[in-house]
């Protein structure tokens, strides 16, 4: 058995995964993305095995996200980071996205 792939199956991305965060909603933003990490991951998430601490701050990331102190919502701005190979971007306006690692 060998390893060989197509240049097709090598190239193609793998799916990427969408949630919206919703500010006003009694979820951190963190929180969020653990949930969303976790349904990627398809594990628990109260097995432990989704943190973000290794990689990001949790309270920083809610802070910075946070809606500006006159209420108005964040727009502009993004932070990407990857856990456990899962490539993560968290947007200003709430939209987080999470493209798994490549299978081969």
């Amino acid at each position: 058995m060998n390893d060989y792939a197509s240049a097709a199956a090598r190239s193609r991305s793998p799916p990427l995964y969408r949630v919206s965060h919703d500010p006003a909603g009694p979820a951190t933003l963190s929180t969020t993305v653990i949930h969303a990490l976790a349904d990627c991951m398809g594990v628990d998430v109260t097995d432990g095995r989704v943190a973000l601490y290794d990689t990001v701050d949790p309270t920083a990331l809610d802070r910075l996200f946070r809606p500006r102190h006159n209420g108005s919502p964040r727009t502009g701005g993004a932070l990407s980071f990857v856990v456990d190979g899962y490539h993560v971007t968290v947007r200003g306006d709430g939209e987080i996205l999470i493209e798994p690692p490549i299978r081969r």
